[in-house]
């Protein structure tokens, strides 16, 4: 007890002597002048950013094969999906069902395979729908062209 009183004691002591210090900076930073900037004398050439995963953004699905996608089943658990050029590249299956695969702009889309529409957007990611529409809209998904995605 005598200490946490000695403490205490010397901790107010303490801080009513910083409370009685003056500012740091005195004439020595008041005698300081920073030189002008000046603008450069000579143009400036800026480098252009690298961009590392530029190539990986612009990959378009199906350019590899086979393709897997893991998205939600409709019903809010995980699923994954092997979506397989077939018929001489004409066709999408999935789970043994002949898709028609059909392309707006950079989004390749994969429609009747039991109801679900793949939107397969260049890069990796896009969505999938459910009979159309779902109560939610658009259900995210990512894909790759790895032969296969396990949960």
């Amino acid at each position: 007890m005598r200490y946490v009183m000695t403490g205490g004691a010397l901790a107010a002591l303490l801080l009513a002597g910083c409370a009685e210090v003056g500012p740091v900076a005195g004439p020595i930073a008041a005698s300081f002048a920073a030189p002008p900037v000046l603008p450069p004398s000579a143009p400036v050439r800026a480098l252009p950013e690298p961009e590392p995963f530029a190539a990986e953004f612009a990959e378009p699905p199906f350019s590899e094969g086979i393709v897997s996608v893991i998205t939600e089943d409709g019903q809010g658990r995980m699923a994954t999906y092997r979506l397989v050029p077939c018929q001489q590249g004409r066709a999408i299956c999935v789970g043994g069902r002949a898709g028609q695969l059909s392309r707006a702009g950079d989004t390749y889309v994969v429609s009747g395979v039991g109801g679900k529409s793949f939107h397969l957007q260049t890069g990796g990611d896009g969505f999938v729908t459910y009979g159309g529409k779902t109560a939610r809209g658009q259900v995210p998904l990512a894909w790759e062209h790895f032969p296969e995605i396990g949960i």
